[in-house]
Order: structure tokens, then sequence, then C-alpha cells
């Protein structure tokens, strides 16, 4: 039961549902189970997954009935909220907070700070929008966001085939030579962004039945015309060169003197720059390229519509590609000389498009009157950054006993009987799997963000009561989407994974193969490894597939399945599915957390070692305790007492006070108490080959560059 009273009544009520001690632990065991799996898996599609799994706690854990009736949505957006920040690079700035450069180290706690922030922030978005939005508005966001989905899978199928079409015979790849590929770019992710456009933009034309449709190629055409002139007039006065010298710089420092040899250490034509590869391989189409997206965008500039929640898309993808100009390849011209506006040069630089999707989206939230998820995305951003920051600096001096480290900086000699013996005693402490600790203490953090941040709008949000449509089948297709998603596109994009992974433990011989590079090395691909059907019929040679085709064709089994049993079920309700939501609600959650924490094992224990226990075996009994958890602790019925807040901007205003506030605390604290702990010696003694620093004369992006002829850093 859900009602409203005056403050006098709600002073005297029970504590909110979604402010009870269980909640708090359950949706931070979610999450941090979630990331312990995401730090084996990896990326976007980790993090969604476990976005995914705290979105379903925190509305199975609210009391409130209409949340519960949204489960699937929280689920949906949450793990699309959760996703984005997975793609920011950040193992070099936990080296930073380690290098024992001050200046590095502060930069590194600051970087996890708002690399948590942007992370958390926009997760708590994904999941408050499902909190707060009507549902009509929810159920009116799935066909573009569908649209946009479409697109991302037709950029991953002719990505490659484009890249080697421009760069034939170059041996490039998605990994350690991925740097050579055409369409490089900081290694961001800026094809997502403008495929997401491609895809909303497809959408609105749909959307409007091709009304100015027509004027498309025209303003296509005319800007490429235009652009091609352009390009021209600056090559016949002259100009070309000089702007094109303007608007680049080396990522690198071609004056860094190797202190080894005492010789410069690069070849200055060897550095990549700040512009797509493609930019020097093909010049002379630069112009006419750029008049042609200017000429598409002037054209949705003028006549795009964008209904139904589709300018979200694209503020968020606008967002990401003004901020990746504004900030690595505008912005970085006028500070090449510490490396640019870079984050962990020299690797990926997906931060400033994160940034500006963070962006787009308050402001979206904002304009159409979504300002609780804009708190929102504040508020779990500035407990999502304290928490990376913190359980970094927590995980750092919890390595301190027995640390060789600190002892050689405190003077003891490594040949000494007391250093010997004390690294002993500690050395198996020093080698338990830190990292996955960090993982997921910070994963929990992140839940409990997550939950602060809906336990405060569960009170304050009025309840959604949802009018009856004129057609009561009206948006009931995006539950069965919703389900599949969860119950099957996530484990896919995780589990898919594995099939290399047993394939390199189990079969390492026709796994991979010798190929050779364009420089003349030699190095190990993935070799194509096919299984016969089953039977291996006499003479029947040519039936057969890859592992990955046997996995593939599987899950498509699976996905018919699915599809089948959520029409069945939308037509007339199954036994095996609960009546109430929340028993929906708890089924979601516990296939979906034992299809992963299973296949996370699977994947492990094919390279089976005693740090695992740290990682694998804390996942399954933090799964145990979540599923006693989200079976005993939400009741069917429940009061939750409800004052709906007019103030809003003033709570938007005081979230971002505090933020700002957090960041400005939390760095220094963290680094001052690392400093006593470790007892650093001065920069010349540090080790700066087995950590980054990002500053001072042997900082990563000038002693460690991308290199055109090596391999990516």
């Amino acid at each position: 039961m859900i009602t409203a009273d005056t403050p006098e009544q709600v002073i005297k009520t029970a504590r909110s549902p979604a402010q009870r001690l269980s909640t708090y632990l359950l949706v931070g065991l979610s999450l941090s189970i979630g990331w312990g799996i995401r730090g084996n898996f990896g990326h976007e599609y980790g993090a969604a997954f476990a976005g995914c799994l705290a979105a379903i706690t925190v509305a199975l854990m609210s009391g409130r009935e209409d949340w519960r009736q949204r489960v699937l949505y929280f689920a949906f957006f949450g793990a699309i909220g959760w996703g984005f920040g997975a793609s920011i690079s950040y193992m070099q700035v936990i080296s930073y907070t380690q290098s024992g450069h001050v200046l590095s180290q502060w930069y590194g706690y600051t970087g996890l700070f708002y690399i948590g922030f942007l992370w958390a922030g926009l997760g708590g978005a994904g999941t408050a929008l499902a909190a707060v939005a009507e549902q009509d508005r929810l159920v009116r966001l799935f066909k573009p966001i569908l649209f946009v989905f479409a697109a991302w899978f037709f950029q991953d199928l002719i990505e490659d085939a484009v890249a080697k079409a421009l760069q034939s015979g170059l041996g490039f790849d998605r990994t350690w030579s991925r740097h050579k590929s055409p369409l490089y770019w900081f290694d961001a992710d800026y094809l997502g962004a403008s495929f997401a456009l491609l895809g909303v933009g497809i959408y609105d034309l749909q959307e409007r039945r091709q009304i100015n449709g027509w004027l498309l190629p025209v303003f296509a055409g005319t800007g490429a015309v235009l652009g091609y002139l352009s390009q021209w007039m600056l090559q016949k006065s002259g100009l070309e060169a000089g702007l094109s010298s303007m608007l680049t710089y080396q990522l690198g420092d071609p004056s860094y003197v190797d202190p080894a040899t005492g010789k410069t250490a690069f070849d200055p034509h060897n550095f990549l720059n700040n512009w797509p590869q493609w930019f020097g391989d093909y010049p002379q189409h630069v112009g006419w390229v750029i008049g042609l997206v200017l000429g598409i965008t002037a054209y949705f500039i003028r006549f795009g519509k964008f209904r139904n929640g589709s300018s979200l898309i694209v503020y968020m993808a606008s967002g990401w590609l003004l901020a990746f100009l504004a900030f690595p390849v505008l912005g970085s011209l006028f500070f090449a000389d510490v490396g640019g506006i870079r984050m962990t040069p020299p690797r990926s630089d997906d931060w400033a498009g994160i940034t500006g999707v963070f962006v787009g989206t308050v402001l979206w939230m904002r304009r159409n009157q979504l300002l609780p998820v804009a708190v929102a995305a504040v508020m779990s951003g500035t407990m999502g950054g304290l928490g990376f920051s913190g359980v970094q600096c927590l995980k750092h001096l919890l390595m301190a006993p027995g640390n060789p480290t600190i002892l050689k900086n405190k003077g003891v000699l490594p040949e000494s009987e007391s250093f010997l013996q004390i690294t002993t005693n500690w050395a198996n402490w020093q080698h338990q799997n830190w990292h996955s600790f960090l993982e997921q203490s910070y994963g929990f953090v992140n839940g409990i963000a997550i939950a602060v941040t809906l336990a405060f709008l569960a009170t304050r949000i009025p309840i959604q009561t949802n009018p009856k449509p004129a057609d009561p089948n009206r948006g009931r297709w995006t539950l069965g989407v919703a389900a599949v998603f969860v119950l099957l596109a996530i484990p896919y994009v995780n589990l898919v994974k594995n099939v290399e992974e047993w394939g390199k433990k189990l079969n390492p011989a026709v796994w991979t193969q010798a190929v050779a590079e364009a420089d003349g090395s030699v190095k190990t691909a993935p070799a194509v490894w096919d299984v016969p059907y089953l039977g291996h019929l006499p003479k029947v040679d040519y039936l057969h597939l890859s592992p990955d085709g046997w996995f593939n064709l599987t899950w498509f089994f699976l996905l018919v399945m699915a599809v089948l049993v959520v029409r069945r079920h939308l037509q007339e309700p199954l036994a095996i599915i609960p009546k109430t939501w929340l028993g929906k609600g708890q089924l979601l959650f516990l296939i979906l957390l034992w299809v992963m924490v299973i296949g996370n094992f699977e994947r492990a224990l094919v390279d089976w070692a005693p740090q695992r226990l740290l990682t694998e075996w804390v996942i399954t009994i933090n799964a145990v305790l979540a599923t006693a958890l989200v079976v005993l602790a939400p009741f069917e019925k429940e009061t939750v007492r409800i004052l709906p807040e007019n103030a809003f901007a003033l709570w938007y205003n005081r979230v971002w006070i505090r933020a700002i506030a957090a960041l400005v605390l939390a760095a220094p604290v963290f680094l001052v108490t690392n400093r006593l702990v470790y007892q650093y010696p001065p920069y010349e003694k540090l080790d700066k080959v087995a950590n980054h620093t990002r500053f001072g004369p042997e900082a990563s992006w000038r002693a460690r560059p991308n290199l055109k002829n090596a391999e990516h850093k």
C-alpha cells in the first residue's frame, strides 16, 4: 500500500522499505557480484549486466507496486545506463595513484573520482529514468533505441571490412595493432556515437513518413560539393598545409631522450596524430567527407523532429562527438607540451565522449521535465566517484603489510635477512587478486550509491498512475523486448567470450596460428578451428562450424524459444510465470544472476589458480546471500509513505555543490594517506617501469607512446 501524508504523519511512520539495511545490502551485493564478473568479461557488456542486476533489486525492494510493475524497464534502462562508463580506460589511472610521483598520484585520484562520477552518474540516470518517467514515455523510447541497436549491429558487421578495404595488407586487428586501422582515432568509440546518430536519423525519417526526406540527398550533396570546393580553394591558395599543421599535433614527445642511451628515442614520423588515420592516407577526400557530414547534420537540424524521446539519443550522441572534438582533438592543441587534454595518454580518450554523454543526458532531462533524473545522476555520480578513488586508496593501504616497495623506501636492503623474512611471510597476502578486491568493493559502493539515490526518490516521486489506453495491448511488446534483452542478450554478449578462452586454454595448438605482420614480425592470431557436426558421417566433411558458430547456433535456438514463450505469455499468462510483479522480478533476477555466475565460473575453470578464490568463490557466496535476500526481504504488501517533492531545482543545485566539494576534498585526503604509509623516494629513484606517471620527464605519454610500427600500448 502506498499513501501520501502530511509532514507530521511522515515523521511518525516506519522507515521506507527502500531505506532498510536489507535493501542497501542486496543492491550493494548485486552490483558487487556484477562488477566482479564484469572484471572478467570487461567493457560495456559486463557493466550492463552489473547495472541490470542492481536495477532489478531496487525496483523489488522499494515496496512501491508501481516500480515493481516496471521491473523490466528498470532492468533495461539500468543496464544501458551503466554500460556507457565501461568504455573509459582506467587501469593507467590506477597506476598513477601507485606511482609515487606526487603530481601524478593526485591526478590519479582525481581521475578515478571523475571516471567513477561519470560511470555511476549515467548508471543512476538510466535507473532513475525508469522510476520517474511516465510509462508511456518509456514505451515510446523503445523504438528509437532499437534503431540504434540495429545501427550498432550494422557497424559491427561492416567496420572491419571497410577498414581492410581502405588499408589492405596492413595487418591490423582489434587488439595489439588496432591503431593501424585507418578508422582508428584516439582508440575511442567515435564510430559508435556516429552510428547512434545514423540509427536515430533513420528512425526520424521513418517516423515522419519521409516528409521532406527527398531533401536529405540535396543537403548531403550540397555539403559534399562545398567541402570539396573549400579544400580545393585551400590547396590553390597554398593555405591547406598551414591549416593542417595548425590543427594537428603529434601524440608523443619528439624531443624525448632515452635515459639508457642518451639519444632521442623516437622518430617523429612514427608518431600518431590527433586525426583519424585515413586523413593522412587519403587527404584528398577529407574536404568532401566533412562537407557531406555537415550537410546531413544541417538537414536534420532544419527538418528533424526526433519525437518519442529520440531526441535524448541525439543529445547523448552529439554530446559525445562535441566533447571529443573539444578536448583531446582540438583542445589539446594548446596543451601538447603536457600530453594534451587527455586523461590516460597513450590509452583511450573515451572519457571525453562520455563526458559529453553525461552533459547531454542532464540537459535533456532538465529540458523535458525530468529534473529528478538529473538530480539522481549527480547524486549517484558523486558517491560513485568517492567509491572508485576511495576503494583504490583502501586497496593500496591493505597491500602495505610486507610490501617490498615500502621496505625498500625505508632503506631495508633486498638482500638482507630481515627483508627476505618479511617478504616471505607476507608473500601469499601480497599475491592475492587485489584488483578483484578493488572491482568487487567498488561495485558494492556503486550499489550503495544506487540504493541511496533511489531511496531518496522512492519517498518523493508521486505514484505513477497509468490511465487505461484505448488499446490495452499497446506497448506490451516492450515488456517482451526487455525480457529477451535481459535474459538472453546480456548473457550472450558476455558469455560468447568464453568460447575463445576455452579454446586458448584447452586447444592452444589449433586455436592460434602464426601471422606475418607488415613490418616483418611474426605474431599469433586466432586460427580457424572447425568442429564437425554430431555423428561424423562417413565421407561428409563439409558440415562443420567454428566453436563460435556452435555457440551462436545454440543461442539462436534459445532466442526462438524465448520469443515463442513471450508471445504465448502475452496472449495468455503461463502457469510457470508468477502472477505478481514481485514474483516475476524475483524470477528474472535469479535466472540472470545464476546464468552469469555459472558462466563466469566456467570461464575461470580452464585457468584455475588459488588467486581465483578471491573472485569466483566470493562471487558465488555473495550470489547465495543475494538469493536469500531477494526471496526473503521484500514483502508483497508494504506501506510506503510519499511526500511529493516540489523543490527538485533546489536539490539539483545542492547535489552539484556537494559533488564539487567531494572532488576538491577527496583526492588530497587519499593522496596524503597514501604517501604517509608508503614514504616514496625522490622522483629519480621511483620505479617508472612498473608504474605509469602522467607528468614529469618520464611521463608515459613521453616514454611509452603508441607508434605506427609497434604494438598498441
